[in-house]
């Protein structure tokens, strides 16, 4: 069963948990206002346990953006179902996603969401980064300019069935897990999406896999990540048996 935890005001983490095996817990964001909005989806099987967890927090049919930040199953795969059942949600994508992925993918037309972008939630405003290549060639980053939480999407993973929310730097277990993974294909694009994300001041990292990074722990990931090259090739197989 899925968990529900506020994790800045009226914004909660919905995490889906691991499947069988895997370190990899999944969650994805849901911002309660006037125009309600998710950030990630999870994926297409888990649907049913993430329209549930919606609905513990509002009606998932008054649902008014879903924002893609790449299309990848365990970020978009339930897109479609979300956007079936809630009649006026409208899918978010970055330019070369909504142009490209979205277009073709999505039951309805994308709203194309660059760095001038900005929806107004009604007390919340959504603004977003284009990170191409962080970690998919669609890449961008939802940002809530009224609490500064950061939807860094696969930026700051921890791996493990940690607690909802951190404020300690633990940032030397995200690094191995990158080593061993593999997403990032340059540091010069990670380093670019860092900047970013450094120049909008956040408190808080509400990142798609592992706990939410807040307090003391931001600065501490940020840092890690600028000083410590994790980009390349691995040998690592997503296919292979576990163990």
């Amino acid at each position: 069963m899925a968990t529900v935890d506020e994790i800045a005001p009226e914004i909660f983490r919905i995490n889906l948990g691991a499947t069988p095996g895997s370190p990899v817990t999944t969650s994805f964001f849901l911002v309660r206002d006037e125009q309600p909005t998710l950030i990630e989806t999870g994926y297409r099987k888990t649907f049913d346990d993430a329209w549930d967890a919606v609905s513990r927090v509002l009606d998932p049919t008054a649902l008014r953006y879903v924002v893609v930040p790449h299309l990848e199953g365990d970020e978009s795969g339930a897109l479609n179902h979300f956007l079936e059942r809630a009649p006026h949600a409208e899918p978010v994508g970055s330019p070369i996603g909504a142009a490209l992925n979205l277009s073709d993918f999505a039951v309805r037309r994308p709203i194309v969401a660059d760095e001038s972008t900005e929806l107004d939630l009604g007390r919340h405003r959504l603004r977003f980064l284009v990170t191409p290549y962080v970690h998919q060639w669609d890449s961008m980053l939802a940002y809530d300019a009224t609490t500064g939480t950061v939807f860094c999407s696969d930026v700051f993973i921890s791996l493990g069935d940690g607690p909802a929310m951190i404020d300690r730097d633990e940032s030397d277990a995200m690094l191995d897990a990158y080593r061993a993974i593999g997403i990032f294909p340059s540091k010069r694009h990670l380093d670019s999406a860092l900047d970013k994300i450094e120049a909008v001041g956040p408190t808080t990292l509400a990142c798609h896999h592992g706990s939410v990074k807040g307090g003391h722990a931001v600065r501490g990931y940020l840092r890690a990540l600028r000083e410590n090259d994790v980009s390349g090739l691995t040998d690592w197989n997503p296919m292979a048996e576990p163990g």
